[in-house]
């Protein structure tokens, strides 16, 4: 059973909690999860070619007016396959959401 209570935080605290060095190893380490389940769960290529949906999963971290921000990312040929597309015939493909399944699946941890 979940408690019930109210936290508020101002603008300077939030801005404090957002920018320090621990949140930042914690979005790291989040990041590194989301990634390590979305590279398990992608589909396999038994030749491991250049596009292979693994290797194009990528970790960026960056900071913005002292805020840090982290993100799992995919190039192009993964986003094809995390949201379908279209052949030259019409025919749709729909995508299978491996990095919104990982996301999810780690949220849940």
């Amino acid at each position: 059973m979940a408690a019930n209570f109210r936290l508020d935080l101002n603008e300077y605290a939030l801005e404090r909690a957002m920018s320090s060095a621990e949140t930042a190893k914690l979005l790291s380490k989040k990041a590194s999860e989301i990634a390590a389940t979305a590279r398990h769960d992608a589909p396999k290529n038994k030749k491991g070619s250049w596009n292979m949906y693994a290797r194009s999963v990528s970790i960026t971290a960056w900071e913005e007016n002292g805020v840090v921000h982290s993100a799992v990312q995919a190039d192009r040929h993964a986003l094809l396959i995390e949201y379908g597309w279209r052949d030259k015939g019409g025919r749709r493909h729909p995508g299978n959401h491996t990095l919104k399944n990982a996301l999810m699946k780690v949220r849940e941890q």
